[in-house]
């Protein structure tokens, strides 16, 4: 068994549960599984979270002193 860790944003006109049902459906048609979370993000919210999580140290310093 593979694990496959999601980092991003999904772009959608569709709500989080409108999303979240259609992924799980997807996920469940190829005998898949998922483990974790969502969150549906405002206009205030950034991709800090993300972009810490895959940039390196020093990018993450970089964006830090901008």
């Amino acid at each position: 068994m593979n694990t496959i860790r999601i980092i991003g944003n999904v772009y959608t006109t569709v709500s989080e549960d409108e999303f979240t049902d259609a992924f799980i459906e997807w996920l469940e048609s190829k005998g898949w599984s998922f483990f974790g979370r969502t969150a549906e993000l405002g206009d205030e919210d950034d991709d800090g979270e993300i972009l810490d999580g895959i940039l390196s140290e020093e990018a993450v310093k970089d964006r830090e002193t901008e």
